[in-house]
């Protein structure tokens, strides 16, 4: 079964309140009434087709209040935006209290970069939250991060 076949109805299910999906890319994993973040404004523009609440931002420095939403997607993105803890930093920001963050990855480990993968993304998450669940696929594994430290 291919990742995101495999993922969808997971991160769908942990979805509640208000969302945001940062590095939104096409949308597809947007509730109807979730809001997209994307630095790439060619994806934005093919995720407008699907959603109305969509934002051109640097997932580095969010554009939204402390504690605002209650859950937040970071699906195969945190890699390839870089400097991860500074995202997992500004996601924690705007998470609110009892918030959760939904991390979908598939990324191999490589001793030489700064990255989020199966292998070490409980140790990572867990520095920013109180309590992380991982289920694993073969291809990679979705990480759920609950409770933002330091709220």
């Amino acid at each position: 079964m291919e990742l995101l076949e495999w993922a969808f109805p997971r991160i769908a299910a942990l979805a509640r309140g208000r969302v945001l999906d940062v590095g939104c890319g096409d949308g597809r994993f947007l509730p109807p009434d979730g809001i997209g973040v994307d630095i790439d404004r060619e994806r934005l523009l093919a995720a407008r087709s699907r959603w109305a609440k969509l934002v051109q931002a640097d997932a580095h420095a969010l554009p939204f209040r402390d504690a605002t939403f209650d859950t937040v997607f970071a699906n195969r993105m945190l890699n390839a935006a870089g400097r991860v803890d500074e995202v997992l930093a500004e996601i924690t920001r705007v998470l609110r209290p009892e918030g959760t963050l939904v991390v979908l990855t598939r990324a191999r480990r490589k001793p030489e970069a700064d990255r989020l993968d199966p292998e070490n993304g409980a140790t990572r998450l867990g520095a920013y939250f109180a309590a992380v669940t991982v289920e694993r696929d073969a291809d990679g594994a979705l990480f759920a991060a609950r409770e933002p430290r330091g709220r």
